[in-house]
């Protein structure tokens, strides 16, 4: 007997723009039908021409969106679509307000998408839930400035939508709220004493990631054995810093000639994917340095990489919590990261991992040498990270999630 469903809502969710909210949803959803829910996907035409589909066994269903301004280019649709963009759907919302046999909306977004869901949830009689995945009041304002950018010269013909919807109460008419760091947890609770604010770690998939064949990377990408891999694995876009990272990389790689840089990511923003193919040029690297786009989350290669590395960095200036760490912890890789966003929730600086200044090209140059010279330290991150990544399982953080919705709808 099925207990219910629940009804993920993201901006937008597509295989071929992976990220970290696509990964939790798709998790979470996995372990959850296994114990008797219905899960499907909510979300806009955004990046994606079909309207229906299913992802890894999960029903996406798409609706046509507007960003109501006038004078939005092509291009800065697009930066909005693939970064951060406030969505109206008014096809979505009546599919929400007749859904049959809801127990709860999930929602994975705030602004005027998760309006139209707290709306509908109200006009229902369901609750709902709002996921935090880092930024609500923890992104830094350069940062927020940044996504806002493309919004620059155009006019927002929605402001009475605005009005109507009244997008700033999402998160006080919630049931209960998910953060992904603890630090995020903390601010919001305090902004919204009375409101059930619960950390919920993201998770790993253990066994995919400590099973990644090292010596398929390297013949797949023409790598030896000699050389030493640095891999970043993150979106192309400035909030996750891969210019530090390329900066530290050619110092570095001075003094160890046998080290080789991976970057994988999607291209968030094709300017500044540019922009590190020629600083790559520019520093002399284009030999050393491997740009990997567009990478499947499902695709091998991606667990053979973590593999085949001998460290793993993210140079990100905001990081809501960081998946990627965990992926390396699981393959036994060694990782250095920011103090920063919801990573400081789970890294802890000396033992699991290394902390380094995000803006610092000297203090990530630093670091990794440290770590690739000192064994004894390579072997006591090492063993603590593996330590740390077994209570990090899918099943684990599904079961305290399907306990909440539990809670929350009884």
């Amino acid at each position: 007997m099925t207990k219910g469903t629940i009804i993920n809502i993201p901006r937008r969710f597509v295989k071929d723009e992976w990220g970290g909210t696509e990964t939790v949803i798709t998790e979470t959803a996995h372990q959850l039908k296994a114990i008797g829910y219905q899960l499907e996907s909510v979300t806009t035409l955004a990046l994606s021409d079909n309207k229906q589909e299913s992802i890894f066994g999960i029903p996406v269903k798409r609706f046509t969106y507007s960003y109501t301004r006038l004078g939005l280019s092509k291009k800065h649709r697009l930066l909005l679509d693939k970064r951060g963009g406030n969505m109206f759907s008014l096809s979505l919302f009546f599919y929400l307000l007749f859904s049959k046999k809801t127990k709860v909306f999930h929602l994975h977004t705030m602004g005027r998408l998760g309006a139209i869901a707290r709306i509908a949830a109200r006009l229902k009689g369901i609750p709902y839930v709002v996921s935090i995945h880092g930024g609500y009041l923890g992104l830094p304002k350069e940062q927020l400035d940044d996504m806002m950018q493309p919004l620059k010269g155009s006019f927002n013909w929605g402001k009475p939508f605005d009005l109507l919807l009244q997008s700033g109460k999402v998160i006080e008419g919630a049931d209960a709220v998910i953060c992904v760091g603890e630090n995020e947890r903390e601010k919001i609770a305090a902004k919204y004493p009375e409101k059930k604010v619960v950390y919920l770690p993201n998770g790993v998939d253990k066994q995919r990631f400590s099973s990644g064949n090292a010596s398929a990377f390297i013949s797949k990408y023409h790598f030896t054995r000699t050389d030493k891999i640095i891999l970043c694995v993150s979106s192309f876009t400035p909030q996750k810093n891969q210019e530090t990272l390329l900066r530290a990389f050619a110092k570095a790689h001075k003094h160890s000639p046998e080290l080789k840089l991976v970057l994988i990511g999607v291209i968030y923003d094709q300017d500044y994917f540019d922009l590190l193919e020629s600083l790559s040029t520019e520093l002399e690297l284009k030999q050393d340095v491997r740009f990997i786009i567009n990478l499947n989350f499902d695709d091998p290669s991606l667990a053979n990489a973590y593999a085949a590395a001998a460290l793993f960095v993210l140079p990100s200036l905001y990081e809501p919590f960081g998946i990627v760490v965990l992926e390396a912890w699981a393959s036994g890789t060694p990782a250095l990261c920011g103090n920063v966003g919801g990573l400081p929730s789970f890294v802890i600086n000396g033992e699991n991992g290394l902390f380094f200044d995000v803006e610092s090209v000297d203090c990530l140059y630093q670091k990794m040498i440290d770590i690739l010279q000192d064994k004894m330290l390579y072997k006591h991150i090492q063993s603590h990270a593996l330590k740390a990544v077994e209570t990090y399982s899918w099943q684990a953080i599904s079961k305290r999630l399907a306990n909440l919705y539990e809670e929350i709808a009884s």
